[in-house]
């Protein structure tokens, strides 16, 4: 499956990839490094692949950069697909600057390795 992540949750990502490998998992990890340009082929011809992709953002879901990736990604690659695009993003919600409660609202390697085992039983 193709996962992009963005700044942060490319480590986290990165940290779960040998165990959903030892699952039978395997993940084609891309990390955009900037969005101006997006680098929008190398996620189409990655999505052609393997037909999931599964955004990871730590920002929220509306109006960012993953919804960017996955609007292009439904013009461009939707006959690739083999699943709905999935995003996993941070709660709705200014983030906080206590580690603790950090935690909660950003999203955990254990999130992103669960939100991969769904996507690729879809």
């Amino acid at each position: 499956m193709t996962v992009v992540a963005l700044t942060q949750m490319v480590p986290k990502t990165l940290s779960i990839c040998e165990t959903l490998a030892a699952d039978g998992i395997s993940v084609e990890l891309i990390d955009p490094r900037t969005v101006a340009p997006l680098d929008i082929e190398t996620i189409a011809s990655s999505v052609a692949k393997t037909g999931r992709l599964l955004i990871v953002d730590e920002a929220f879901a509306l109006y960012g950069i993953g919804a960017e990736i996955a609007a292009q990604l439904a013009d461009r690659g939707f006959d690739d697909l083999d699943a709905p695009i999935r995003r996993l993003n941070g709660v709705h919600t200014p983030t906080p600057y206590s580690p603790t409660l950090e935690a909660a609202v950003v999203p955990t390697v254990e999130m992103i390795g669960q939100a991969i085992r769904d996507l690729a039983a879809e």
